[in-house]
């Protein structure tokens, strides 16, 4: 097995669970999914949206707009977009895993000309019929679109579970235009929770596992450290214009009340030593 970010054959297994296997680069440390191990196949479809991250998705259905007041989620979208403003006020806008489309309709709403991606075809659908918005189902690299097409790209929790980043980060970068720019978060396994799920399943002789299997799930193919992602970015031809760390909000989070409880205190120490678990960032192509 090759390492996909530094072609090192020295790739050991990391982590073994029921339904996948995690491996681990001994040359540059990235951390990633033995994908033939994945036994569960069908991994997109509705109930990806409503059962298994249901809470991840609850607030991005189409009564989106009575809600921001109360969701973390939809202020971080509002949050993005001004920044995305900020940079490029205006252009064609492609949104790669637009999941049920609300982070779309907000740029559509801002005057944006939107289109959605995502491989899920319910996602698309959704998309589509609740806020008009035109959707391609399937993966960026099948859909065959045009050179220098597009002036904003954003990927809200996409870049890890790509099969192969920087397949899919060379097909952004010629889909998007010269003066172009992406948007991109993802988890950030340099993260206090990424130091302390390693430290407890080393430190009990890898036999306490929940931890990382909780923050390395089956849905992620990659768990980038923030020096990973910059140089996934500079290999395919992006340069960084803007950076900040952040943390899934806690509404969002699957578990019960002592699961949430416990994500206020590590919330909490992540902010003070700057060790969040989530990387936004927006790069411009070179």
């Amino acid at each position: 097995m090759e390492c996909n970010l530094c072609q090192s054959l020295e790739v050991k297994k990391y982590a073994a669970f029921e339904n996948y296997t995690l491996v681990k680069c001994s040359s540059c440390g990235l951390l990633f999914t033995d994908q033939i191990s994945i036994k569960v196949k069908d991994m997109y479809s509705k109930d990806y949206f409503d059962g298994v991250h249901g809470n991840f998705f609850a607030d991005c259905k189409k009564d989106y707009a009575t809600k921001i007041e109360k969701s973390q989620k939809l202020q971080n979208f509002q949050h993005v977009l001004k920044k995305i403003k900020e940079l490029k006020p205006q252009g064609k806008f492609m949104d790669i895993g637009c999941a049920t489309g609300v982070f779309l309709d907000m740029a559509q709403k801002e005057g944006y000309d939107v289109v959605g991606v995502d491989v899920s075809e319910f996602a698309c659908q959704y998309a589509s019929e609740n806020f008009g918005i035109k959707t391609l189902n399937g993966k960026l690299e099948d859909l065959h679109l045009e050179d220098n097409s597009f002036d904003i790209i954003t990927m809200w929790d996409v870049v890890e579970h790509v099969p192969d980043p920087h397949t899919f980060l060379r097909e952004v970068h010629r889909v998007l235009k010269d003066d172009g720019i992406i948007f991109i978060l993802t988890i950030n396994d340099s993260s206090l929770m990424g130091w302390m799920a390693e430290g407890i399943y080393l430190g009990s002789f890898k036999t306490i596992s929940t931890f990382t299997q909780m923050i390395h799930p089956i849905h992620h193919n990659y768990h980038f450290k923030e020096k990973h992602l910059q140089q996934y970015l500079n290999i395919n031809g992006f340069s960084l214009a803007w950076k900040e760390k952040s943390e899934m909000p806690v509404e969002n989070i699957e578990g019960n009340t002592f699961v949430k409880g416990m994500a206020h205190v590590l919330y909490f120490m992540s902010d003070v030593a700057d060790l969040q678990h989530e990387l936004r960032v927006i790069a411009r192509k070179k």
